[in-house]
């Protein structure tokens, strides 16, 4: 997947959340009921997202770990 696409995405799905929140905001709910709404989709969304930007990181590193043992294979 392309970087461009990637970041629609996310733009496209994070514009679709805010929007959800502010119409449920909105809404005759009452307040402590749209309180623990949003305290759960945000509990929600990083446990989905946490792993993902911390596999990410520990792949970025790995790479360039490997990257650094080819262009000196000698290991020094």
């Amino acid at each position: 997947m392309t970087p461009r696409r990637t970041v629609f995405i996310v733009a496209a799905m994070v514009t679709a959340i805010i929007v959800a929140h502010v119409f449920m905001w909105r809404s005759d709910m009452p307040f402590q009921q749209k309180l623990v709404y949003t305290a759960i989709n945000t509990m929600g969304w990083t446990i989905v997202f946490a792993p993902i930007f911390l596999v990410n990181r520990w792949l970025k590193a790995v790479e360039a770990r490997n990257a650094d043992a080819k262009a000196d294979p000698t290991g020094k």
